[in-house]
């Protein structure tokens, strides 16, 4: 307990970067604002010295860490930005081909028929279209493809 009451400026900036280390094997961008604020608090240490007590980096490191984590989410908001799309279609492969185009291996025939997609050959919904008919997916239903002619 004492070693976090003696606080040195270096430790606050090996705290900050192991945290923004470990942010790259962790989801969620959560762990890269408690590292900027350690490293904050690390050159307001390296600045002020002992002017700042062990309470008042402590104080510093959760106010940052709080601030820069509400600041990072209101900006995300506002501008649209959402750490998950990268990965929202990991494992949903029918979400993957939303708007891709394909040409229908069999019929469409009372609304079933089958594309080929790469090597493999989906199930696909929609209105009837002969062999050879371009069609465009337009959502998906468990592993069935909704398609419409494209």
């Amino acid at each position: 307990m004492e070693f976090f009451m003696n606080m040195e400026y270096w430790h606050w900036l090996v705290i900050g970067l192991v945290l923004l280390i470990l942010e790259m094997f962790a989801p969620g961008a959560i762990l890269l604002w408690f590292g900027v604020a350690g490293l904050v608090v690390g050159v307001l240490q390296l600045i002020f010295g002992d002017l700042l007590g062990p309470q008042m980096q402590w104080l510093l490191f959760s106010v940052f860490s709080i601030v820069s984590i509400v600041a990072w989410k209101s900006y995300a908001k506002k501008h649209k930005i959402d750490v998950r799309d990268e990965n929202d279609t990991l494992n949903q492969r029918g979400k993957a081909l939303i708007g891709k185009e394909f040409v229908l291996s069999e019929a469409i025939i009372n609304g079933v028929g089958k594309a080929k997609v790469g090597d493999t050959h989906w199930r696909v919904l929609g209105p009837d279209l002969g062999v050879n008919s371009r069609v465009k997916v337009v959502g998906f239903e468990g592993a069935s493809l909704k398609v419409e002619a494209a």
